[in-house]
C-alpha cells in the first residue's frame, strides 16, 4: 500500500505497536497518509515525531506558538524551533502556511497542535490533509481538539511511554463531536 493512499481500515487494527515510540510512527508513516499523535504532556510526541522522519527528505514542520492548553511554549518559540531544528537539520519551517500549496513535490508535514488555531487556519489544514503529495503527521495533545478535521486522518496513533497503540476512529469522532464542541461563555458543560 502506498503511503500516500488515504485510507483507515483493517490495516490500523493489525498493526503491532511496540514500546519504541519512533518505529511505531514509522510504522504508521508506511501505511497511513493523514496521522493523528497523541498523548498526555511529556511523552514525546514531537521529539519521536520528528526522530521517525529524521531519515526523510523533503520534511517541514508547521508549528503553534501555544501548547494544548493554549499556553506559550516553554522558554520561548525560538528556543523550541531550535529544539526541533536540532532533532533534523534539514527540516523545513514553515513560516506562512499559504507557501505549502504551492509545493508540488511530495512531502511531510508535520503540523504540531491544532489547539488555538482560528477558524481560517482549520480550513487551511483541512485543505493539506486532501493534498495528494503531502503526508501529514498532525500533533495534538488532546483528540477532542482536532474538531471535523478529524474525520480525514487515516490513524489516531495515541503514545504513551510504555508505547502505542490505535484509536478506533469511530471513537476519535465521538471524542470530538461530544468533548470538542463549542461551549456557550459561561457555561461549564
Amino acid at each position: 500500500m502506498s503511503p500516500l493512499k488515504k485510507n483507515m481500515d483493517n490495516k490500523s487494527a493489525m498493526m503491532v505497536f511496540t514500546n519504541d515510540n519512533t518505529s511505531n510512527i514509522r510504522k504508521a508513516l508506511e501505511e497511513h497518509k493523514n496521522i493523528l499523535i497523541c498523548g498526555i504532556e511529556g511523552v514525546g510526541k514531537i521529539t519521536h515525531t520528528v526522530q521517525a522522519v529524521k531519515d526523510r527528505t523533503n520534511v517541514c514542520y508547521l508549528g503553534n506558538p501555544v501548547d494544548y492548553e493554549g499556553k506559550m511554549r516553554p522558554g520561548s518559540v525560538q528556543k523550541y524551533l531550535g529544539y526541533i531544528r536540532a532533532l533534523k537539520h534539514d527540516i523545513k519551517i514553515i513560516e506562512d502556511i499559504e507557501g505549502v500549496f504551492l509545493i508540488d513535490e511530495p512531502i511531510i508535514l508535520i503540523i504540531d497542535e491544532i489547539y488555538g488555531r482560528s477558524v481560517a487556519e482549520f480550513v487551511q489544514i483541512g485543505r493539506l490533509l486532501d493534498r495528494k503529495n503531502i503526508q501529514i503527521i498532525q500533533i495534538t495533545g488532546c483528540i477532542k481538539n482536532m474538531k471535523h478535521l478529524i474525520d480525514k486522518m487515516d490513524i489516531i496513533l495515541e503514545l504513551h511511554v510504555e508505547g502505542a497503540f490505535s484509536v478506533d476512529k469511530d471513537l476519535a469522532q465521538a471524542i470530538c463531536r461530544i468533548l470538542g464542541r463549542e461551549k456557550p461563555a459561561g457555561k461549564l458543560f
